[in-house]
């Protein structure tokens, strides 16, 4: 992708894709400059000089008459089109790539330079990304959203999603809190605030947290990383514009206008969401039917367990903890054993064996030997040991 930026050709192109991608009405306000393709080269690009308002400058922006807040919104709404509708994205929105110019109706338009940098995703990740946004925002719903981060590649298949879905549901649930209250985020939050929240969190969900770190479900596609960067930038811009600017609750009422993508158009995902509220979804039907299929193969189960068929596999969080403390202490006290081994072994040799062959340098490597294992000792018990305790200490599930 940075290679590309300095390709002339392929950025013409690009230019042209965006500007196709923003023909409707309703994006009359966005502009790319026109390029002129019969007087570029590898070497050169040519393209039409469109002057405007830097995007930050909100001082001329006033004084051109147009509204800094409106611009705020409009570069938000850009920028979910590209990613939502299009999977097309500018990956360098910076306040020198983005210009503000005044319409003929008065109103407030966007240019558009530089596209060397940009960079695309398919219709699977741009699906999943509408889904997690519905999941998140619409549905409150840990599973589903899980579900969408695994087609978008951000959360490995076979990871343990009872604790992403537990500590998903807790972080879905906070959000709607806030979002419907319009309080603060916590990222907003005094620092004593924020310790008092984490403390909290940690003693309602400590062995999911532990089982997170230890499992490191996520996964951060390289195409994100350009995502992310696009989104802080705009938000950058966005608290310049305008000082009360929130991209997360922007981000609410645009999600209207993409029902049409959630289920392949908005009256299909209208009425999936209205059945599942009411129950008469073609799955539900299904689940009635079946039932009694269903009731049936759990009494096979439970008649197996009984008979001592099966065998039932348990994850027991705190008995990992303790084999994991066990572990070290063991490696402490073997490295105990083995340094008084080489120590006794050196003085022997000391006492007893002065006139055997190669005496002298046997001895001073068993002390050596003696001397590193014992170093050992001390390190783990009182650094390795107490880090790990000071760690499960932190999710409040400590050792006893």
């Amino acid at each position: 992708l940075l290679y590309e930026e300095i390709d002339y050709l392929k950025e013409i192109e690009n230019c042209d894709r965006f500007r196709n991608n923003f023909e409707q009405a309703k994006f009359s306000h966005i502009r790319a400059p026109k390029t002129y393709h019969d007087l570029t080269t590898d070497k050169v690009l040519t393209m039409e000089y469109v002057p405007g308002i830097k995007i930050t400058d909100v001082e001329s922006i006033q004084k051109a008459g147009l509204d800094p807040v409106d611009i705020s919104k409009k570069s938000a709404e850009s920028f979910l089109e590209q990613l939502c509708r299009h999977g097309f994205f500018h990956c360098d929105p910076h306040p020198g790539n983005v210009a503000v110019e005044k319409l003929s109706n008065g109103e407030a338009g966007l240019i558009f330079y530089d596209f060397g940098m940009m960079d695309e995703f398919g219709p699977v990740e741009r699906k999943g990304l509408v889904d997690f946004f519905f999941a998140l925002y619409y549905d409150a719903d840990a599973k589903d959203t899980c579900d969408a981060l695994e087609r978008l590649g951000m959360l490995r298949k076979g990871a343990d999603r009872m604790s992403v879905e537990k500590v998903g549901q807790d972080f879905i649930d906070r959000f709607q809190d806030t979002l419907k209250s319009g309080n603060q985020w916590e990222a907003d939050l005094s620092p004593e605030e924020k310790k008092k929240l984490n403390r909290q969190r940690r003693r309602e969900l400590g062995e999911d947290f532990l089982s997170l770190n230890a499992d490191s479900p996520f996964i951060f596609p390289p195409t994100w990383t350009f995502v992310l960067k696009a989104f802080f930038t705009l938000d950058g811009i966005g608290k310049t514009l305008d000082p009360k600017y929130d991209l997360t609750r922007l981000t609410q009422p645009y999600l209207k206008e993409l029902l049409d993508l959630k289920d392949g158009n908005a009256f299909q995902t209208t009425l999936t969401r209205v059945l599942k509220r009411v129950g008469w979804r073609p799955v539900d039907f299904d689940m009635a039917i079946t039932q009694p299929r269903r009731v049936a193969k759990i009494e096979s189960i439970v008649t197996r367990l009984d008979k001592g068929e099966l065998k039932p596999r348990v994850r027991a969080a705190e008995v990992e903890r303790m084999i994991e403390r066990n572990k070290l202490v063991q490696s402490n006290i073997f490295s105990a054993v083995l340094s008084c081994l080489f120590l006794n072994s050196a003085v022997t040799i000391t006492t007893l064996g002065t006139n055997m062959v190669g005496a002298k340098p046997l001895t001073k490597s068993f002390f050596a030997a003696a001397v590193m294992f014992g170093l050992r000792v001390p390190y783990g018990f009182f650094v390795k040991l107490r880090k790990l305790d000071e760690y499960n200490e932190r999710f409040g599930v400590a050792a006893k």
